[in-house]
């Protein structure tokens, strides 16, 4: 048995100037993770105690994720300390009695590459120093929420996304996301329109990042040659490096104008952004209308997007705030808002159980949020090639579905649109058929293509079943009753389900109940 995800393998003082205000003691920590890859990672980070005595149950934990502060590994917070608003805004939870756990994410300080601006893979990192925080002090109680800052928005909505199922010995309360960068094939649209705008200094970071999870992308082929340089400096290059490097730079001048429109560009952005699906906890969104990093237009596209899933959504536009100045706006609001009773609100009855957010509508969101929180259930990271063949499985099956029953071409599926095509398309068992075998195969410890009751049962059990559970839906899904279930027998029990939705029916929990 390896060593489990938040594990402390190492602490020590931090240094005193890299302390926020109100921290009655810091600590750098090393602790256990798991990279995109699927290996075991060791990780960063710092942990600060507030002043006084902890309530009954423990100081609640606030998992801080950062901006920007850089690519490489002397960009590490716990190594040069947090920006000084960002340290003010930790010393104010600090002051409310909060324990700060501050990851600084896999390759920052520690080996390997940092896997920026993909929040599958740096989720379980933020996570993962909440664990360790408890095992380092056991003052530190069980509740916990995330908050992140720009970059560290964006990981927080990925947080929000698995937090209770990746760590279900916790109790999540919610997300916090300020200044997040969503929809960023939106956004990347609208800073790199105008040839004469500014460089924004998150895209040089961005194409020199997304390196590491797509290792065959270069966009120096259609940069310009300075702008080669700027994506090169920005591997290695702290956030004042950036600003300096960028400053008086236009789009044009760094071949950076409409950078959306070039080969392979869109793809990486669609593969960064935040699925949009009804979280399981509450979401706190805020945005400046004088944003110059994140337009304030994108983040309320996203906030309006979540709402429409069903998410339980609270959003603060800053009036006159720039991108930093979110750190700071409002946060009282939001120390309050922690405080207050954070219940998740009942589930909506789905129509067919790849409704992931219960809108009654079927999107690309909903295929890729739950094959997202599939694998993580049975334990697969990401990056993982059971995982891969789970979100590929999910992709395709999303194009099948959106080809033949989105007639009305909204980029949705409504549920008249999906039985119709279950009713009078012949395609629904081969087009589910790869995406069970991927399924299948993540509990398939002999690899002999099929389920034996063991095998099933840690899969189901993964996803929350309680034992009685499993047996029934064992029973009713062997229908050949040769003691094995295989993936046609899966195909034709979701089929099942989504024709006569009836909660409790075994296609209901076949895949886990997220």
């Amino acid at each position: 048995m390896g060593t489990p995800p938040g594990a402390v393998l190492d602490s020590a003082p931090l240094s005193r100037e890299l302390w926020p205000a109100h921290a009655a003691a810091a600590v750098r920590v090393l602790y256990q993770s798991v990279g995109y890859d699927g290996a075991g990672r060791e990780v960063s980070g710092s942990v600060f105690l507030p002043a006084g005595e902890p309530p009954a149950g423990g100081w609640p934990i606030v998992s801080y994720a950062h901006g920007t502060s850089g690519l490489s590994d002397r960009c590490a917070p716990s190594r040069v300390g947090l920006s000084r608003l960002e340290r003010d805004h930790v010393a104010r939870w600090l002051a409310a009695g909060h324990v700060v756990a501050a990851t600084d994410y896999e390759g920052l300080a520690t080996s390997g590459p940092h896997p920026y601006f993909n929040g599958a893979a740096v989720a379980d990192d933020v996570i993962d120093i909440v664990r360790a925080t408890r095992g380092l002090d056991g003052r530190a109680g069980r509740s916990w929420l995330v908050a992140g800052f720009s970059q560290g928005g964006h990981a927080a909505l990925f947080v929000g996304l698995v937090a209770s199922r990746y760590a279900p010995e916790l109790d999540f309360l919610g997300t916090v996301a300020m200044a997040p960068p969503v929809h960023l094939p939106l956004l990347v649209s609208v800073v790199a329109a105008d040839r004469r705008r500014p460089v924004s200094v998150f895209l040089p970071y961005l194409l020199a990042g997304v390196r590491t999870s797509h290792p065959d992308f270069d966009a120096r082929v259609f940069l310009t040659d300075l702008g080669g340089k700027v994506v090169d400096a920005a591997a290695t290059a702290t956030l004042g490096d950036m600003f300096r490097a960028v400053k008086g730079l236009t789009n044009e001048d760094v071949g950076i104008t409409d950078i959306h429109f070039r080969p392979g560009v869109a793809q990486i952005l669609a593969a960064c952004r935040v699925p949009v699906t009804r979280m399981d906890r509450p979401v706190y969104v805020t945005a400046g209308t004088e944003d110059e990093v994140v337009p304030v237009a994108v983040v309320e596209r996203f906030v309006a997007d979540l709402r429409q899933a069903a998410a339980e959504v609270r959003f603060d536009r800053h009036d006159g705030a720039r991108h930093a100045d979110l750190l700071g706006a409002g946060q009282d609001r939001l120390i309050a808002w922690t405080r207050e009773s954070l219940t998740p609100p009942p589930r909506a009855t789905r129509f067919c159980l790849f409704d992931a957010n219960g809108d009654g509508y079927l999107t690309r969101d909903d295929y890729d949020v739950f094959a997202l929180r599939l694998a993580q259930a049975f334990g697969e990271p990401p990056g993982s090639r059971k995982a891969l063949a789970v979100r590929r499985g999910y992709q395709v099956l999303w194009q099948a579905v959106a080809t033949r029953a989105d007639t009305d071409a909204d980029g949705r599926v409504s549920q008249e649109e999906f039985l119709s095509w279950l009713v009078e398309a012949d395609g629904f068992d081969d087009e589910v058929g790869p995406l069970a075998e991927a399924v299948l195969a993540l509990a398939d410890a002999d690899h002999d293509g099929r389920l034996d009751a063991t095998e099933l049962e840690s899969l189901l059990r993964a996803c929350d079943l309680s034992a009685e559970r499993v047996r029934a839906v064992f029973d009713a899904v062997d229908r050949d009753h040769d003691g094995s279930v295989s993936a046609r027998e899966i195909v034709a029990t979701v089929r099942d389900f989504c024709l006569d939705p009836v909660p409790g029916r075994p296609g209901q929990w076949l895949f886990g109940q997220f």
